[in-house]
């Protein structure tokens, strides 16, 4: 058995957003959970706190998984 080293940060963060992606639906201009600002794709507040909430989730479960 191999050990892979990850960047806990960005799979927290790819897992989230695709989570968001699943419960949401693929973002489009102006939804409840994106905007657009400036050309760029933001999440609004909301979408801003139900990514944090899933970040954190998913940050704490790696974080914790123990080698064996």
């Amino acid at each position: 058995m191999s050990i892979i080293k990850i960047n806990i940060i960005e799979v927290a963060s790819e897992l989230a957003e695709k989570e968001m992606r699943k419960e949401h639906g693929d973002y489009h201009y102006d939804n409840v959970f994106c905007k657009e600002v400036d050309e760029i794709i933001v999440y609004t507040e909301e979408g801003q706190d139900i990514f944090n909430d899933l970040y954190d989730e998913y940050y704490s479960f790696i974080e914790n998984l123990e080698e064996k």
